[in-house]
């Protein structure tokens, strides 16, 4: 993916609590104080053992490649770096979170993480599966953490869930600050009708109209959402351009590659189209040009040339899709910290000290986990400054400032970076 300079366009609230630690863990107090150097469990845990809960198959699969080789790539650097107590990280278990219109692979693939007893869970990707997974996860007492989750009713869910990612609020309020900034007074939304589609629709929706744009199609309550896998989309591009829109927005995972032909193949001009994270992704498949000047938001920061280098070297597969392959490497890298904190690889002290790792007692920062580790062992307070340019962990499990990022396609079909917002 090309990378441009990049360029501030603003500012957006990120719409969380701006509290500093977790809330305290489901299930009984542990008497211990959250946010210690303190083990949480009564024996010590001296190997992280982790789990990835990612796409392999599925309407997100074509995203999975930046966030795998991310994963990898932050083992390597932390086992590089000596480990985590002393000892490597291991990836004990890689369950596939599939597609939500197939329960029967995420439920599997639970089972299968629940028998390998990881102290953490990359994943899921998709908020849908995430919800899926995290009842029997939790009951096991095993912490989850996303790199791409970024549904409302997610933050604060759960004291054994985590994400690295802002949440909807800001991605929708930035992609709609977008459309008006290009002077777009009408829009009509394909949206997906699950959690992401219509978290995302909603806060679009109360961007644009609060800014004096019109929502021609798709808005809240008017039942035109669209199921996850659906191949077809003839009579949904036919009743929004109906409407006359002067932009569209997709809110999509892999159905986009249907709907953008189509909307070409009915007149619309695609240099007035937006997409989102679940979809800004290259399309090679496509005809070139095709895709030229189409616009898209991806929440966290723009993948640089000196770290796709570094993914690519793990994964040649990764520059496929770079989109959360920051927020992937941060979360692991987050919670290696946490266990060297906390003193102990497991769950329990590993939740209890994420957010203290993550800078929300302030402390010095420091950019990689060999610098950090080395402050955390000299009994210091930290801030990761990572990879995606999140802020410290709040109370409801988000980060507390977020990027949003500004994509623009060229000729190739290929997104690139022209800015980003900070939430």
């Amino acid at each position: 993916m090309k990378k441009n300079a990049r360029r501030t366009l603003g500012g957006i609230a990120l719409l969380a609590s701006a509290a500093l630690v977790f809330t305290g863990c489901s299930g009984g107090d542990s008497g211990k104080k959250e946010g210690t150097s303190e083990s949480s469990g009564s024996q010590k845990e001296t190997t992280l053992n982790i789990g990835s809960l990612l796409p392999q198959t599925g309407a997100l699969e074509h995203l999975i490649y930046g966030p795998q080789a991310a994963l990898k790539l932050a083992m390597k650097d932390i086992n590089d770096a000596g480990g985590v107590l002393g000892n490597d990280v291991n990836l004990v278990v890689e369950g596939n979170e599939g597609d939500t219109n197939d329960p029967t692979v995420i439920a599997k693939s639970v089972d299968d993480i629940i028998k390998k007893k990881p102290a953490f869970v990359l994943g899921a990707m998709g908020t849908s599966n995430t919800n899926a997974a995290m009842p029997k996860l939790t009951e096991a007492g095993i912490l989850m953490g996303s790199p791409s989750n970024t549904g409302i009713a997610l933050s604060g869910i759960n004291p054994l869930y985590f994400r690295t990612i802002a949440p909807d609020t800001v991605q929708g309020s930035a992609l709609g600050n977008l459309i008006i900034k290009d002077g777009h007074a009408s829009v009509g939304i394909l949206a997906l009708n699950n959690d992401y589609g219509k978290g995302l629709r909603d806060n679009l929706e109360k961007t644009l109209e609060k800014n004096g744009s019109t929502v021609t199609y798709g808005a809240t309550g008017k039942g035109q959402e669209f199921p996850e896998g659906q191949t077809a989309f003839s009579s949904e591009v036919s009743a929004v351009l109906a409407t006359k829109p002067d932009a569209i927005a997709i809110l999509s995972y892999i159905e986009a590659k249907q709907i953008i032909p189509e909307l070409a193949a009915q007149g619309f001009d695609l240099k007035k189209l937006y997409l989102v994270d679940g979809n800004t992704t290259p399309y090679p498949e496509f005809d070139k040009g095709l895709l030229e000047g189409a616009q898209g938001t991806t929440p966290g920061r723009t993948v640089g040339t000196d770290f796709e280098k570094e993914l690519v070297a793990v994964d040649k597969d990764a520059s496929k899709s770079l989109n959360f392959a920051p927020e992937t490497y941060d979360a692991l890298v987050l919670v290696a910290l946490a266990a060297e904190k906390g003193g102990s690889a497991d769950s329990e002290t590993i939740r209890a000290n994420l957010a203290a790792v993550s800078g929300a007692k302030g402390g010095e920062k420091c950019e990689s986990f060999a610098d950090c580790v080395k402050l955390v062992k000299d009994g210091k307070e930290i801030q990761y400054a990572g990879k995606a340019g999140i802020g410290p962990l709040n109370d409801k499990n988000d980060p507390s400032t977020a990027l949003v990022g500004i994509y623009k396609f060229g000729a190739d079909n290929t997104p690139a970076a022209e800015g980003e917002i900070e939430g």
